[in-house]
């Protein structure tokens, strides 16, 4: 549950952010409505299927999702939901405009250098979207792969 609060609290603080962009460029109201209905909603699928497998006892505790060799089904579930997730962000980021998309919408994602906090580019979007999945699957492939040993409780 604390996960899917962090997930609606890191919506809402787009939607803050989104405020002095729409002031400056009312047009781009529709854009982080959608930006923010789609954070919502698929940013909160893998941990809905958390909640569901921990409060129906169909998993032990949260350890279960990171050994997916014991084929629980909802950690199959959960595990199928994050591949699926990452399909998507890939057709949406090149091949449906998503990385200028963002680009028009600032505020989702940020630069931090020593100068301050810069907006990220369409072009870095799309550079740096591969270093952020490969890492995702790295980790993936580690909890199919090792022995993890997880706590009973």
């Amino acid at each position: 549950m604390l996960l899917i609060a962090v997930t609606v609290i890191n919506a809402f603080s787009l939607k803050y952010r989104a405020k002095k962009y729409i002031a400056i460029n009312p047009d781009l109201e529709e854009g982080y409505e959608r930006l923010f209905k789609g954070l919502l909603l698929f940013g909160n699928i893998p941990w809905i299927i958390v909640a569901i497998g921990n409060l129906s006892g169909l998993t032990n505790s949260i350890f279960d999702f990171f050994n997916p060799r014991a084929m629980n089904p909802i950690v199959l579930i959960f595990h199928a939901s994050i591949i699926v997730l990452w399909i998507l962000s890939v057709r949406w980021i090149y091949f449906k405009d998503g990385a200028a998309f963002l680009e028009r919408h600032p505020g989702l994602f940020r630069k931090t250098s020593f100068s301050g906090n810069t907006e990220v580019t369409a072009s870095q979007i799309k550079l740096l979207f591969p270093l952020m999945l490969l890492g995702g699957v790295v980790g993936m492939v580690l909890m199919w792969t090792m022995k993890i040993p997880t706590p009973t409780f």
